[in-house]
């Protein structure tokens, strides 16, 4: 299963374009992404506090990083035709410095546990932003920037709160036919009103996206 699925089978993709890099392990090992299309590197923990430390790529899809000392994002145009970017438990990231970028392709992005992390200013602007998971990272003030994002189908924000509880957002995007979030005393609608009402919006358009729960897999076209 490629970069398009929610879950990536990463035994399943062709091995030589591959790569998953232990820094702790290879400390004194340059690490080469000359043929790979797929990357999960773990403690990349390099004096760079972005991403120059890890070398350019043009055929670079997937990008994931655990356990990163990464602040921002600079240096993520060095992959120009990156898709998906994951990033967890990268517990110093502060800033969304670095996503918008001439040429960025970028349609799936997951953060995961960046409790520092308070500017979503680049990330309301990804012009290809297909899905978007903002899971146990820092209060956001509004998801009014929704509107800019018109081709967004999936959207997730466990663990991180709205403050302002408007969720009609998600109602009113255009495209947006998936979600998960936990309920809070001062969201205006709970997690069932919303699977229902965006059930009840998309029950007869499900050509380009199947979605049966929160752990199934499902693909973007």
């Amino acid at each position: 299963m490629d970069w398009r699925y929610n879950t990536i089978w990463f035994d399943q993709l062709e091995q030589d374009k591959v790569v998953i890099w232990n820094y702790k392990e290879k400390k004194k090992l340059p690490l080469s992404l000359d043929q790979e299309e797929y990357a999960i590197l773990w403690y990349y923990k390099k004096k760079e506090v972005a991403l120059e430390g890890i070398p350019p790529s043009d055929k670079l899809l997937y990008l994931g990083l655990h356990s990163a000392n990464v602040q921002d994002l600079g240096g993520l145009q060095r992959f120009p035709g990156l898709k998906r970017l994951e990033l967890h438990h990268c517990t110093k990231l502060e800033k969304d410095h670095g996503l918008l970028h001439p040429g960025n392709t970028i349609e799936y992005l997951h953060i995961d546990q960046s409790k520092k992390l308070q500017s979503i200013e680049e990330i309301a602007q990804l012009p290809h932003l297909k899905g978007l998971r903002l899971n146990d990272c820092g209060a956001l003030e509004s998801i009014a920037f929704l509107k800019g994002l018109p081709n967004l189908i999936d959207f997730r924000f466990v663990n991180t709160t709205v403050l302002d509880g408007d969720l009609t957002p998600i109602i009113d995007h255009p495209s947006l036919r998936s979600v998960g979030f936990f309920n809070k005393r001062h969201y205006n609608t709970t997690v069932q009103k919303m699977d229902a009402i965006l059930a009840s919006k998309y029950q007869d358009d499900n050509k380009d996206f199947a979605y049966k729960g929160e752990f199934s897999t499902f693909r973007y076209k």
